[in-house]
């Protein structure tokens, strides 16, 4: 189960069944903040609204292709943990996408229950302890701000 629920999680792939899948994984290991995007462009348009802690990110995308999303990611903020998904087994991907910054690469064939468990017990070691917690007002600051 999630230690820290609170991570601000983005899914970035053209395949709706896909993003669906991963959501579906995360939510059942407990996590509550995940938003899906189809496309690389939306998922940048929106890094300064959500400030993702992690992003899971499709290589292969109609438009811009995960390798060029992974360089504005990490230009815009190099501390979100960006883990690649692909469909293919390419060592030379991996190897150019862990360069760039990326923490991982999976195969969507084998990210199963089991497989996102591990994935984000490991990422959730990466993450400062602070990442995702949720800034909270004391409650007369509430009232009055």
């Amino acid at each position: 189960m999630a230690t820290n629920p609170e991570l601000n999680i983005c899914l970035v792939d053209d395949d709706v069944m896909c993003l669906n899948l991963y959501r579906q994984l995360l939510k059942q290991l407990g996590y509550l903040s995940i938003d899906l995007f189809d496309n690389g462009q939306d998922c940048l348009d929106s890094l300064e609204k959500l400030h993702p802690n992690v992003i899971f990110l499709d290589y292969n995308m109609e438009g811009l292709n995960g390798m060029e999303v992974l360089k504005k990611i990490k230009e815009f903020n190099k501390d979100i943990i960006v883990l690649f998904i692909s469909g293919h087994e390419s060592v030379e991907t991996a190897t150019s996408a862990m360069k760039q910054g990326a923490v991982d690469y999976l195969l969507k064939a084998s990210l199963g229950p089991e497989k996102m468990k591990e994935v984000m017990e490991r990422v959730e070691g990466l993450v400062p302890e602070e990442a995702g917690a949720k800034k909270k007002k004391p409650f007369f600051k509430k009232l009055f701000s």
